[in-house]
């Protein structure tokens, strides 16, 4: 049975989850890319991750860097991303390539509270022009410096966060989350394996976070560490 902080969490996770948005990898192949998107995507509450791989050097994940967020955000390696952009624009989303084309816009300025797809592009060639032709909004991270993008998983978190930003100030992060939402990640989650009742998580839990069972430790509290000097005596 699920401790009631892990109940809690889960809990609380499942009615934060915010599936109208999905994340779309379009060539993206570097393992720590990846991996650090899924798990920024995770913190986000953002559950839907589409990666079309670079076929010249398709990566797994490094679970040091996705820390388990593979469990919780769906990856799903498509073979073609266009059609897949189209489908989903079929079902009412809008698409934003991260692209510097002359229309392109502050990320800041869509309106993330909208279902979206938002896609960022392989690390030295960006968006594909196929990508870009199903776009309805290129958009922009604005550089202050000399450099003229950034990492693209450090991209990524910057854009999920102003998403988070938006819709945790339209209330969408507190909202009672539809029982089909509920239903599909509990099944997603494999929440039945750790005795989840999914009667118990049709309603998001109340109050505040429950205490820890036992005192965490990482090891370092007691570890002794060297001294000022002994790294060279050491040696």
């Amino acid at each position: 049975m699920p401790t009631d902080r892990r109940f809690f969490r889960v809990a609380k996770a499942i009615h934060q989850r915010q599936l109208d948005i999905v994340v779309a990898l379009d060539g993206v192949h570097d393992q720590h890319n990846l991996s650090a998107v899924l798990r920024s995507a995770d913190a986000t509450g953002i559950g839907r991750v589409l990666w079309y791989p670079d076929v010249r050097r398709p990566e797994k994940l490094n679970p040091e860097v996705s820390k388990g967020s593979e469990r919780w955000v769906s990856l799903e390696a498509v073979a073609a991303l266009p059609p897949r952009l189209l489908d989903l624009k079929k079902q009412g989303y809008k698409v934003a390539a991260t692209h510097m084309a002359r229309k392109a816009v502050d990320y800041r300025s869509i309106d993330w509270t909208q279902p979206w797809v938002v896609v960022f592009g392989n690390e030295q060639r960006g968006c594909s022009e196929a990508t870009i032709e199903v776009a309805d909004a290129n958009i922009f991270l604005p550089m202050m410096g000399f450099v003229q993008s950034l990492n693209i998983s450090v991209a990524a978190a910057v854009t999920f966060y102003e998403i988070q930003r938006q819709r945790e100030n339209a209330g969408m992060y507190s909202r009672c989350a539809p029982e089909q939402q509920i239903r599909e990640l509990y099944s997603q989650w494999h929440l039945e394996d750790e005795q989840f009742s999914i009667e118990q998580l049709l309603a998001p839990p109340v109050g505040e976070l429950p205490e820890m069972d036992h005192p965490h430790s990482d090891g370092r509290s007691v570890r002794k560490l060297p001294e000022v000097g002994e790294f060279d005596e050491q040696r």
